[in-house]
């Protein structure tokens, strides 16, 4: 895996391909476990794209598809719920509003979007309780979709 890890980060940076099944070969590879340096190439990669991905207005891929994405990698919301929380510019915010709207489905269920999840399934469920629970603290008329309302959330 690490002899291909300088084309897996061209490719998720460039759109190309499919990043949900790029992302889970990483977690699969355990790269959290890899040598410190080699570990903080990719968690430095990761937070870098999600980063910018939050501050460009047209992504080559989808703040939604970046988040599950680092998410699926990483086996974890936390930090990336975190950046966000950092970066609400309006560029970020209507990615998050983008964001709910591509979960309404998920949202409105105990099912998760992240379909490449490298964990126990109770793992899974919890990270989406985590992120649904941070949605709801964000309920604001500009982020959150027309129908999101008492009623919808999680």
């Amino acid at each position: 895996m690490r002899r291909i890890l300088p084309q897996l980060v061209v490719g998720l940076a460039e759109g190309v391909g499919e990043s949900d099944l790029m992302v889970r070969g990483l977690a699969a590879a355990s790269w959290s476990r890899w040598p410190g340096e080699q570990a903080g190439a990719v968690s430095g990669f990761l937070e870098a794209w999600w980063t910018q991905t939050l501050r460009t207005e047209s992504p080559t891929s989808s703040a939604c598809v970046v988040f599950e994405s680092c998410v699926t990698a990483s086996s974890s919301v936390t930090s990336w719920l975190a950046l966000w929380d950092t970066e609400m510019s309006p560029v970020a915010r209507r990615h998050l509003a983008d964001s709910i709207g591509l979960w309404r489905e998920e949202l409105t269920s105990d099912y998760s979007p992240f379909t490449w999840w490298w964990g126990t399934e109770a793992e899974e469920r919890a990270a989406w309780r985590e992120v649904k629970t941070w949605l709801a603290g964000r309920a604001e008329a500009p982020v959150m979709p027309d129908d999101w309302g008492p009623d919808s959330r999680p």
